[in-house]
């Protein structure tokens, strides 16, 4: 789900991907053909796409810190489901607008593998996410460098309508302004809805610290809601805000999401 704000995700070397990849090559799917989707919350789904499916994630986000206003769209984010509990990720910031300046922001690579499918009293629903960021972006907007993250999503159902999904990870980000990457734990909590059948609604708490460097923690809030239109086509409308750190002040974002074939 979003941002909407969307840890984590998420290292991932070929040999993490191999082994992710041959994990989930069971010859049946056990994942619910349900429309799961990673937006538009931070917090990463345990749930990874059926096999042979694909899910597109799409949207656009506005972001405003103190007088500076900002933009994503459209972010997109493709998961093609690959075996029986693998799933295979390639992302794009879209177009990046900050301060009067634009241009196309970095690629995203990697993998989520459920290790847990459904919840069992106690014990979560659990996947693995793990993932490269690429520098593929305009001068400016790319941070100009491969960086890896890795992420574990736990899931809990607490009741046939209310669930919980919390995550945590790390990423390493680089910078132009300095040699060696920035180090992040990043962590968030999401507590999902149906309103109806069709209406669900969420709200969440993430953040992350810094550990290398200048060593800082940031913190936001967000809520939303989601309709599907179809069974495999879902709206989202989220909106959130910075609570300490060096976040934003305030951010809104909207997108769709799909399924095909439906």
């Amino acid at each position: 789900m979003l941002k909407g704000m969307a840890g984590v995700r998420r290292i991932v070397g070929l040999s993490l991907f191999s082994m992710m990849v041959l994990v989930g090559t069971g010859t049946v799917s056990t994942q619910s053909l349900d429309l799961v989707t990673d937006r538009p919350d931070v917090t990463e789904s345990a749930t990874v796409v059926p096999r042979g499916l694909l899910q597109v994630e799409t949207g656009y986000l506005f972001t405003r810190d103190g007088g500076v206003k900002g933009y994503e769209v459209p972010a997109t984010l493709f998961r093609v489901g690959l075996g029986a509990r693998t799933e295979l990720r390639i992302g794009h910031a879209g177009v990046v607008g900050r301060e009067g300046s634009h241009g196309a922001g970095d690629s995203t690579f990697g993998t989520k593998v459920n290790i847990i499918e459904r919840a069992d009293g106690w014990r979560p629903e659990l996947a693995i996410l793990g993932g490269l960021s690429l520098p593929t972006g305009a001068d400016g907007v790319s941070s100009d460098g491969v960086d890896p993250s890795f992420l574990v999503s736990f899931a809990h159902e607490l009741s046939p309508r209310l669930s919980v999904g919390y995550n945590v990870g790390a990423a390493w980000e680089s910078s132009t302004e300095q040699p060696d990457r920035d180090t992040f734990i990043a962590y968030s909590l999401a507590l999902g809805g149906g309103l109806t059948e069709r209406l669900g609604a969420f709200l969440e708490f993430f953040g992350d610290q810094q550990t290398t460097g200048v060593t800082a923690t940031r913190g936001s809030v967000d809520g939303g809601v989601t309709f599907l239109l179809t069974d495999v086509v879902q709206l989202d409308v989220y909106v959130g805000r910075g609570l300490w750190g060096p976040t934003d002040d305030v951010f809104v974002g909207t997108g769709l999401s799909f399924r095909l074939p439906g």
